[in-house]
């Protein structure tokens, strides 16, 4: 009885942070706020009720959506970038009154507007997950009644790549480079992810440059070879043509510099691969931050 009490508060709690996350998303979409004066305020109490709703959902997130919580955070705040564009920037940004030169007002509300949504989902996940948690909750009791050790099936499994594709393939790739990274794989989780990388880029090339030629398809495809371009000619080709890219070019200077690591010149005797022999060694690749800049841009672009 005590555990359906706790589930159904927890429901309850959700439920309604997902009603205030509602109304501070009406804040900040609100059509009728024309003046400076109303804009104000609507951004006030945004930012006195936003506070209140982080504080309250980041403790469900950590406990029933483990492999979700750096995310939410990253959402809200990260000291994880080399500057503030339409990519990196945060809810964090926006309560502290960072705007973009050139752009409206507006413009930096929907940004904020995508980032608070994004939370929002991944909280909507927290209800669904309630009985399961407290089923395994109550499984690891009965089996492990004297353990202070946290069960395998609850305890938290990180992710290297922890974002969902609007492409299906990809989230595949992404579970097997996940699966990889888990069980200590990191050759394996290495070649993975620098094959996804490959195949974003070539999907932000052929979204930017539309393949109607042989000219604009021969920026990412090898006519000569058969086959796709790879990660270093595929940079190339956004350090070359990057002024024809429909998007910040300090985006494209930050994804050349974070990419350049992943391609790193080899000489003609060593192996095609570069032997990686710790889970340290793949984090400072930076590739689940390297993916999901991507992704971002590529989706940005298709809007």
């Amino acid at each position: 009885m005590t555990g359906q009490k706790t589930s159904e508060a927890s429901k309850k709690e959700i439920s309604d942070l997902i009603r205030i996350a509602d109304e501070l998303l009406e804040l900040l979409e609100d059509k009728i706020a024309t003046s400076d004066h109303d804009y104000q305020k609507n951004r006030n109490e945004f930012i006195s009720d936003y506070g209140k709703w982080y504080t309250r959902c980041l403790p469900i997130v950590r406990s029933m959506l483990p492999d979700k919580a750096s995310r939410f955070e990253s959402l809200y705040h990260t000291n994880n970038r080399s500057g503030t564009n339409e990519y990196t920037y945060t809810i964090q940004d926006y309560i502290q009154g960072v705007y973009f030169k050139d752009k409206p007002k507006s413009y930096t509300d929907g940004i904020t507007t995508k980032r608070l949504k994004e939370q929002l989902s991944i909280l909507e996940q927290a209800t669904s997950r309630i009985t399961d948690f407290s089923f395994e909750m109550e499984r690891f009791v009965k089996i492990n009644p004297m353990s202070t050790q946290p069960s395998p099936s609850i305890s938290e499994q990180k992710k290297l790549i922890d974002i969902i594709f609007s492409d299906e393939h990809y989230n595949s790739i992404r579970a097997e480079i996940n699966s990889c990274f888990k069980r200590g794989l990191f050759v394996a989780t290495f070649l993975l992810s620098k094959e996804l990388i490959r195949n974003l880029l070539i999907d932000i090339i052929r979204t930017n440059f539309h393949p109607i030629s042989d000219e604009e398809i021969s920026l990412y495809y090898d006519f000569q070879n058969n086959t796709h371009k790879g990660v270093k000619q595929l940079v190339n080709v956004l350090a070359e043509r990057k002024e024809e890219i429909d998007i910040n070019p300090e985006a494209i200077d930050q994804l050349i510099e974070m990419l350049a690591a992943i391609d790193p010149k080899i000489k003609p005797g060593s192996h095609s691969f570069k032997q990686i022999h710790t889970h340290e060694d793949i984090e400072n690749y930076r590739l689940g931050e390297t993916v999901e800049l991507l992704n971002d841009v590529l989706e940005f672009m298709k809007k």
